[in-house]
């Protein structure tokens, strides 16, 4: 328990079950809100990603509050998206950015609003 960063049991079922009511409802809940960040690391010279997601992005604005780019070494980028909103709109936003060929990696971080 200590090596996760915990100081007592108390604070680690707390987390723990906040993680799974987030988990059961960022997979079975269609109606509900949340927020998360959506995570993406990508070559920005294969595909025309950055085009491709900003175009993406547009369509999903009522839900996106913001995005933060990153340029790595090596053409890489890692791109965050802040998301607040419906839970099926952001799952739809990471699916469609996911099919985009140029993602080599993409996750997405949600909590449920309480």
């Amino acid at each position: 328990m200590v090596k996760t960063g915990y100081t007592d049991r108390s604070k680690a079922l707390q987390a723990a079950m906040h993680y799974l009511v987030d988990e059961y409802t960022w997979k079975s809940e269609d109606k509900a809100d949340g927020a998360g960040a959506i995570v993406m690391l990508y070559n920005n010279h294969i595909y025309n990603q950055d085009k491709k997601s900003v175009h993406v992005q547009h369509k999903y604005a009522d839900i996106i509050s913001a995005s933060i780019h990153l340029h790595l070494a090596n053409d890489n980028c890692l791109e965050t998206i802040m998301v607040k909103g419906n839970i099926k709109r952001i799952r739809d936003l990471a699916k469609q950015i996911s099919e985009n060929r140029g993602i080599k990696s993409l996750k997405v971080n949600f909590v449920s609003v309480v």
